[in-house]
């Protein structure tokens, strides 16, 4: 008798989580992680004390060390998928995504979509990221003095951008904006059974809405990211069914590293109320600032994953063909030699920028530009329009130990 799909899944996902927490109850501090703690850092730190690289008895090689790691994301012998190009098992699929493409195919699909995403590019979004800050904020205070950071604020900008910069019609962006939610645990790993058959679910519905619009933009072209691709179709460069999966994907990488950048960033600040004052003081100067500290003291993608496309030497270490590194990127960031009192929060922290929140090497974030454009923006307005900002409840954080966010953030006007 064959075992449904559905029993299937729930028994290796059943298994892991088994194998997990007895992992962890047992001490392994990795697998700690990967339970996803409120707070990660105290356990960074106690892998820190391990050494530059520490083996996990749950299978992977880990490390905290900020030189490490910047090489190993640099290092052409790691990859994202196993040495034979297969995928790294996993319980959510999501095929094509440039997240998960070793060269050629990577660097291919990346030089079709950097034209859309340069830092010049990006820059051009900053008066329309202006203007949404502003609404925003005009809705915020016709509605009362308090309200949710991220619902109300946080995830409509880099989700409304998103859209202008891909092109949705304006009569999909409500669905658009329901569906890139649901499908957001595809960046959190490992979640429920529920979580991972919601978000199959969202992506088959991604896909239909997604093969109308580029229908429509064979049709009628505009100046969207999804026009400016269809030539490369055309010429062969690039097929549908990597247009389709990368339609979706680049929305979901481009709105999630902001909405939690802004958020991170603003409970940072009235977590250090001397911080906030100075930004409230001088928002031109210090926004900035802000959003590089934020990357680097609580940044919203906390980990990476490298498979050894070859066996490598690493701090006296020998990784075999296929072994799995951690590249704890969070604890990188607040590493000592690196940087001076790294625990404290400090906006004019000038060292702030040789943070590894967006990945380095050919795997470097291709946002990076535009979520620093909406996130300066985003703070900038706050600072000037809501100076008297300050909590209004206990937030709620988002379950993942990739992803480091808010749900929910109560805040006051004044």
């Amino acid at each position: 008798m064959t075992t449904p799909p559905d029993a299937g899944l729930r028994a290796r996902m059943a298994g892991y989580y088994d194998i997990l927490n007895k992992t962890a109850d047992g001490g392994d501090l990795y697998a700690k992680l990967l339970q996803g703690p409120e707070d990660p850092y105290p356990i960074y730190e106690k892998i820190r004390a391990l050494g530059p690289m520490s083996r996990s008895a749950f299978g992977a090689w880990v490390t905290t060390d900020h030189t490490i790691a910047n090489k190993v994301l640099r290092d052409r012998r790691f990859g994202v998928r196993l040495a034979d190009g297969q995928k790294v098992p996993e319980f959510m699929n999501f095929d094509n995504s440039m997240l998960g493409l070793d060269p050629p195919h990577h660097a291919r699909l990346r030089k079709l979509t950097i034209p859309a995403l340069n830092p010049r590019m990006a820059e051009q979004w900053r008066g329309r990221a202006e203007q949404l800050c502003d609404d925003m904020i005009d809705e915020v205070l016709a509605g009362g003095g308090q309200f949710d950071l991220m619902t109300e604020f946080a995830q409509k900008l880099p989700t409304t951008v998103i859209a202008d910069l891909v092109g949705i019609p304006d009569e999909l962006r409500p669905r658009f904006s329901r569906l890139s939610r649901r499908i957001a645990p595809l960046l959190d790993g490992v979640v429920s059974f529920h979580k991972v058959r919601g978000v199959d679910l969202a992506i088959g519905e991604l896909t239909e809405m997604f093969r109308h619009i580029i229908a429509l933009r064979q049709r009628e072209p505009g100046d969207d990211l999804i026009s400016q691709m269809l030539p490369a179709v055309a010429e062969g460069k690039l097929s549908m069914d990597e247009l389709e999966p990368l339609c979706m994907f680049l929305p979901l990488a481009g709105s999630e590293t902001t909405v939690n950048l802004i958020g991170n960033g603003v409970r940072a600040l009235l977590a250090h109320p001397e911080q906030w004052e100075m930004l409230r003081d001088d928002p031109g100067s210090h926004a900035a600032g802000v959003v590089e500290e934020t990357l680097r003291f609580d940044p919203p993608v906390q980990q990476y994953r490298r498979v050894a496309h070859h066996e490598i030497e690493l701090a006296g270490e020998v990784l075999p063909v296929d072994s799995e590194l951690a590249i704890l990127a969070a604890a990188a960031n607040r590493d000592p030699a690196v940087f001076d009192d790294p625990h404290r929060y400090d906006i004019t922290r000038k060292s702030a920028s040789g943070t590894l929140s967006f990945s380095a090497g050919i795997h470097y974030c291709l946002g990076a530009p535009l979520a620093r454009v909406e996130a300066e923006a985003a703070i900038r307005a706050l600072a000037t329009r809501l100076p008297r900002l300050r909590p209004a409840g206990e937030p709620r954080r988002r379950d993942s130990f990739i992803i480091r966010g808010l749900l929910h953030l109560p805040l006051s006007t004044g």
